[in-house]
């Protein structure tokens, strides 16, 4: 099952969340997606469906460098961890793909440790699904000094085997997301 917050609780971070000040502009963020997510849970004495909310913020992460830089070994990181890039705008610093379609890997780092799709019998979906997800990487400056690297994974997971029309929603670990920044700083020299 994906990793979803109360409706209640959700509000309440999300009104503290955007009372909070960081310090940095307002672009610095990455933007919040709030998805609908029914939980279905069957028993013999009958079925209970629970609304609750998934939450994705996103990944900002600060890397010393200039933009250019960054810029330069973002385009370097995808194409290193095998992203195929349909999303590239100079003017906004923006790399992404909205669609990609990947199964079992990205780069070296195994499914199982970058999604959370829920597990069947003790072993995690992300896994055995095959996952579609749409990924955006930008780099914004940081008017402390460096850049903010901001990343955005949302991504949905299907039994290749079963219910072809049915998809779950699966939830970042945050290991892709790392793996970027890293990249990006090995790249500038970080």
């Amino acid at each position: 099952m994906p990793r979803v917050a109360p409706f209640v609780g959700t509000l309440a971070l999300l009104a503290v969340g955007g009372c909070a000040s960081s310090g940095s502009a307002p672009s610095a963020a990455p933007p919040v997606t709030v998805t609908p997510v029914t939980q279905r849970i069957v028993s013999s004495s009958g079925t209970l469906n629970i609304n609750t909310v998934h939450v994705n913020a996103g990944s900002s992460q600060l890397v010393d460098a200039s933009v250019d830089a960054a810029w330069t070994a973002l385009n370097l990181a995808y194409g290193e961890l095998g992203i195929p890039i349909t999303t590239l705008v100079d003017a906004q610093h923006l790399i992404g793909n909205d669609a990609y379609k990947v199964r079992r890997r990205i780069g070296k780092i195994t499914m199982q440790n970058i999604f959370d799709c829920g597990n069947a019998m003790g072993i995690p979906n992300a896994e055995t699904y095959d996952i579609l997800m749409s990924i955006s990487s930008t780099i914004v400056p940081n008017p402390k000094g460096g850049v903010n690297l901001n990343t955005r994974i949302d991504a949905t997971g299907k039994s290749p085997n079963f219910s072809r029309d049915a998809s779950v929603a699966c939830s970042s670990l945050g290991a892709l997301e790392n793996a970027i920044a890293d990249l990006v700083r090995k790249k500038t020299g970080v």
